[in-house]
């Protein structure tokens, strides 16, 4: 699992789709269309979480759902206490603003120790959500939190750190208003008809520290254009090529314990026509924060 690897942040998609026997309601994680890869149930991977967490009484793991369905908080909700994993759910002080900005002598985002002694150790963030701060005050709506760069990236010299969601925003506004920068660092292979796959002709160097669009370089680049580190990184395949030593370079973490290895080989899945592609890991490695957020990085 990708969290014993080391990764603290999980995104996935979540949409609707009918059980196949009873024709009921069910909320699926699917990639682009349940039709073409279904990965089961929502609330079976939130249990899978909640397991893993249960065992690690000091992890802190962050979720960035991409809400396909238009799925509101109540029934987000009854998905997450199914799983029994609402417990763990991290509330802010306002659930529809950002905090303001931390710094070193004006904390407002708690601290790793802080969440894990309130045991809000589960940060959701969706896109988008109308928050319900009666019902799920812990499910977050990701843009008034987060914001991110551009993610449909086709060259390696196309990378940068502007602000793409919020749109029409600039990187100074985004700094000042207190959100954590997801940076995308994700490099895709356009072709015809306009379909894009992930590049897996360059994947070792995307996620290597200094190679031509090299993960640290872009790190570095966004940390001094912003003046703060990223808070999440996005990346394919974080199990292909250096990703998560890229990030442990700037995090200076060495020597890290507790971590289990995982395979380096790009996983395939049959998809409805019979054909196969490359599924990526797409998971959101963390990078290091500035003063009073959280370091999501074991």
């Amino acid at each position: 699992m990708q969290l014993s690897a080391g990764v603290r942040l999980l995104s996935a998609q979540v949409h609707v789709a009918k059980n196949e026997n009873t024709k009921q309601r069910e909320l699926h994680l699917c990639h682009s269309s349940c039709f073409f890869m279904d990965a089961g149930l929502l609330q079976d991977w939130l249990f899978e979480i909640r397991t893993w967490m249960d065992r690690n009484p000091d992890g802190v793991v962050t979720l960035v759902l991409v809400n396909m369905g238009g799925i509101d908080a109540r029934e987000l909700e009854g998905e997450y206490a199914r799983a029994d994993i609402a417990r763990y759910g991290y509330v802010p002080e306002t659930i529809d603003k950002p905090l303001a900005l931390s710094n070193e002598t004006f904390q407002t985002w708690p601290t790793l120790a802080q969440m894990i002694e309130k045991k809000g150790r589960l940060v959701t963030f969706v896109n988008p959500l109308k928050p319900d701060k009666q019902n799920a005050p812990y499910l977050l709506n990701e843009f008034d939190f987060v914001w991110e760069n551009a993610y449909e990236v086709i060259e390696p010299t196309g990378f940068t750190c502007h602000p793409d969601r919020p749109a029409n925003k600039t990187i100074a506004e985004m700094r000042d208003s207190g959100r954590l920068f997801l940076m995308n660092h994700i490099l895709y292979w356009q072709q015809a008809f306009g379909i894009q796959l992930p590049d897996l002709r360059h994947i070792n160097t995307t996620n290597s520290w200094d190679g031509l669009g090299g993960l640290g370089l872009h790190m570095m680049e966004c940390g001094h254009q912003v003046s703060r580190r990223p808070t999440f990184v996005l990346v394919d395949f974080f199990n292909v090529g250096p990703a998560i030593e890229a990030v442990d370079i700037l995090n200076d973490v060495q020597n890290p314990v507790g971590r289990k290895n995982v395979t380096a080989t790009v996983v395939e899945e049959h998809i409805a026509a019979g054909a196969s592609m490359p599924v990526p890991r797409r998971i959101l490695v963390a990078s290091a924060l500035a003063v009073g957020a959280w370091n999501l990085l074991a």
